[in-house]
């Protein structure tokens, strides 16, 4: 039986995986967002059948965020980047993205959100 659906932004990282493993073992479902599924094949590895999906997701599209965070009770944000390219600098991913991502939790009432930066 399910417990909560919790989504996971930046899953196919090496603390999004072992989230996974973990939770799903829990009875969680998950929604793993990566920027490349077919190079996140992997994760399916990680949980029971049925009890994850991965999805590839630009998260800077804030229709799409909010759709993936309305259907979820907990939000996981692990995105984070440790050199800077093009768009993908160190104040849009840690500073705007996290501001977007707790602002849309705080608008569809999602009590549990959890940012490592």
């Amino acid at each position: 039986m399910i417990k909560k659906k919790v989504l996971i932004l930046g899953a196919s990282g090496q603390i999004g995986r072992n989230i996974i493993r973990k939770i799903t073992l829990k009875n969680y479902k998950v929604t793993g967002v990566t920027r490349n599924a077919h190079k996140s094949i992997f994760l399916k590895t990680q949980a029971p059948l049925g009890y994850l999906d991965v999805v590839e997701e630009n998260i800077f599209d804030e229709k799409v965020l909010e759709n993936l965070v309305e259907s979820h009770d907990v939000c996981i944000n692990l995105v984070g980047i440790l050199f800077e390219k093009g768009s993908n600098n160190f104040a849009n991913i840690h500073e705007k993205f996290p501001s977007i991502i707790s602002g849309l939790c705080n608008k569809h009432k999602i009590l549990k959100l959890i940012h490592l930066a």
